[in-house]
């Protein structure tokens, strides 16, 4: 069990290493917290100007993108996808569907990562559709907080 706060810097190649964290270790009576900042969706084609939908693709794809390296981040920091007990998603509309949140492509990736016979536990969730994200590409970005009993 971690003895005091430990913070976890973005990797050395992010532009917002010294704006925020990666992660934060908080331990509290006999339990660790690990709180994680948003993540985002990766580009997945180049050829396509970044400020599109379409270099990160749609919901569902970027939905399944984040809660990859959201499993991997946990990892890194000794934990499972089953450790995590709330998840904040924040979602933009989709031009190609009327403007509207994907929340059933959202729902799609996210039932392969939580509620499955790997990972039966699922956390509390929030879903909201945001007027955007700071990427005009991004139509996903997720908040997570993993605990641990010492």
């Amino acid at each position: 069990m971690a003895k005091g706060i430990e913070r976890y810097a973005l990797d050395e190649s992010s532009p917002y290493r010294t704006q925020f964290l990666e992660s934060v270790r908080v331990p509290v009576d006999g339990t660790e917290f690990l709180m994680l900042s948003g993540l985002t969706p990766p580009v997945i084609d180049s050829s396509v100007p970044s400020d599109r939908a379409e270099a990160y693709g749609d919901t569902e794809v970027q939905t399944r993108n984040i809660l990859a390296e959201l499993k991997a981040t946990l990892e890194r920091r000794g934990y499972g996808l089953n450790d995590v007990v709330k998840v904040q998603a924040f979602l933009v509309g989709d031009a190609r569907i009327g403007g509207h949140a994907d929340f059933q492509g959202f729902s799609r990736a996210y039932a392969e990562a939580f509620g499955t016979t790997e990972t039966p536990n699922i956390p509390v969730r929030t879903r909201v559709q945001v007027a955007g994200l700071v990427e005009p590409g991004w139509l996903v970005e997720i908040e997570a907080m993993a605990a641990k009993v010492g």
